[in-house]
């Protein structure tokens, strides 16, 4: 067993000189927030769940490191799951405000509680970071792939290696969003491809998968299946955000 993840290294340490001369505001207060993005009243409201079950990450009233019921009668095709938030209020507007409005600030948000979550959930360390892809011609539209983002700034602070071209998507889907569970299962059903060559591959090595959000989990899932087809021998799921009900 791997020892657990290493809480030493930290990340986002901009140049001191440059936040004197330009001092950051909270991105969703805009009180002046220091070094940081957001201000430490706005950090500490942010939706967390004090207890979340291991396998799904979907908030639990019973003891820590507990899998749910549902999780117990059909346990998901990854082996862990840790979430950084809950997506609710101001959560979703962090999100959509990376998404779409391309503002970086909130990556870095949402990255720092996607480690502090990770760090706190003392996962054992995986060998690579992977962040579920986006199909080329919505990279293109949208010009980044936010998962990709997030994987490597979880890279950069856990000094662990970040494989952003070892998932593809084969074919063009339609937005997950909007559908119910059985409707983004089909959509997504043959849509991810491993491309397991070189250094990149992931055989016999345990993966951690980054995505932005969790609801059903289907295109995780979709993921994870293409993972463990080229031999992953573990998956954990690292999201930045849980929908409360999957």
């Amino acid at each position: 067993m791997r020892p657990p993840i290493a809480t030493g290294r930290r990340f986002f340490r901009p140049a001191a000189l440059l936040d004197g001369l330009l001092p950051r505001h909270c991105v969703l207060c805009g009180a002046a927030c220091g070094a940081a993005n957001l201000c430490s009243p706005c950090r500490a409201d942010l939706p967390r769940a004090d207890r979340s079950c291991t396998l799904c990450a979907l908030p639990i009233r019973l003891a820590p490191d507990t899998v749910c019921g549902a999780c117990l009668r059909r346990p998901p095709v990854w082996d862990g799951a840790v979430s950084g938030l809950l997506y609710r209020f101001p959560v979703d507007q962090l999100v959509c405000r990376l998404k779409f409005s391309r503002d970086l600030a909130c990556a870095e948000i949402l990255a720092r509680e996607m480690l502090d979550a990770v760090t706190l959930a003392h996962a054992e360390t995986p060998q690579m970071i992977v962040p579920v892809p986006l199909h080329r011609t919505r990279h293109f539209l949208r010009t980044f792939n936010q998962a990709d983002l997030l994987a490597g700034r979880l890279g950069e602070a856990l000094g662990i290696r970040v494989c952003s071209r070892l998932l593809a998507r084969t074919r063009r889907t339609p937005a997950q969003s909007g559908l119910d569970a059985d409707q983004r299962r089909r959509n997504i059903r043959g849509a991810i491809a491993c491309r397991a060559v070189g250094v990149a591959n992931p055989g016999g090595q345990h993966v951690a998968l980054v995505d932005d959000v969790m609801t059903t989990g289907a295109t995780l899932a979709e993921c994870c299946r293409a993972l463990k087809r080229v031999g992953a021998s573990r998956i954990s799921v690292w999201v930045a955000a849980r929908a409360p009900h999957g």
